[in-house]
């Protein structure tokens, strides 16, 4: 892989944070790595520092970039960091010598449609959750494609890529995919199954190329909560919502020896 030379910090402001930076750049500059203070300089990689949280901020303040992104745990599971704050002898070692895989991730593309309004579209790299904005029970019309598939019922419904099938979707019951497999994920939140309603219990894996339209049906409210990597969104008279996998991508620094399963194992088991 490329050496890096230039490098953009995002981070957040914990106090392991806050110990971390001084270090981090201190032995970036010993190293001959400039650090930019714009990512618009286009830096070969940028660092961010924290937990998954922040990484998921990093990617959409900065319009999930294609620079490859690095991170430094300094946060809880840090499914997306790849080193922790006490391996940054490690980490500027391997970028510095270009000792590093990439993992490509296609972001899921969210578009809304509101009664009047003009359509609103959103990037997530993990998952797309739509459900009331109340606490009561959601009626959904969920098309495959062309396919009416059925309407649901339940507390709603969560919208996964690959790279987000370990966060709220595996909490859901959805199931792990690897990365490396390009696929939607359609997961149900709390369906109901009675006599009147009848929803899928199960997650759904779809194909790269579908797209998911979901049509909203109310009854006593007329606003919606769409859902986007826990950035909350509210709709008020949403006539519809697609999802699919955008035309980008984004790139995830990755150890040369990394292996997905065993990140995995790590993380959950």
């Amino acid at each position: 892989m490329k050496s890096v030379r230039s490098v953009y910090i995002h981070s957040n402001d914990s106090k392991v944070t806050r110990a971390t930076l001084p270090v981090l750049r201190e032995k970036l500059l010993a190293a001959g790595i400039e650090i930019l203070p714009d990512p618009k300089q286009r830096p070969d990689m940028m660092i961010c520092v924290g937990g998954d949280g922040t990484f998921l901020r990093l990617l959409r303040y900065q319009n999930f970039p294609d620079v490859p992104v690095v991170g430094i745990n300094t946060g809880h599971l840090g499914f997306f960091q790849e080193f922790m704050h006490d391996e940054l002898d490690l980490c500027i070692k391997c970028i510095s010598e270009g000792d590093y895989s990439l993992q490509s991730h296609r972001p899921l593309r969210v578009r809304v449609w509101q009664k009047n309004q003009s359509m609103i579209t959103y990037y997530g790299i993990n998952d797309i959750v739509v459900r009331k904005n109340a606490s009561s029970i959601v009626h959904l019309k969920i098309n495959i494609d062309r396919s009416f598939v059925e309407k649901f019922s339940g507390d709603g419904v969560l919208i996964s890529s690959p790279a987000g099938s370990t966060a709220y979707n595996y909490s859901v019951g959805g199931a792990i995919v690897d990365p490396r497999v390009e696929v939607l994920q359609l997961a149900p939140i709390a369906p109901m199954n009675t006599a009147s309603y009848r929803s899928f219990t199960s997650s759904v894996l779809l194909p790269p190329d579908n797209t998911i339209t979901i049509y909203p049906e109310y009854k006593f409210i007329d606003k919606m909560l769409v859902i986007v990597d826990g950035a909350e969104y509210q709709m008020t008279n949403m006539e519809k919502l697609q999802v699919d996998l955008a035309d980008r991508r984004i790139r995830v620094v990755r150890r040369s020896e990394y292996d997905f399963w065993t990140n995995v194992k790590e993380k959950f088991f």
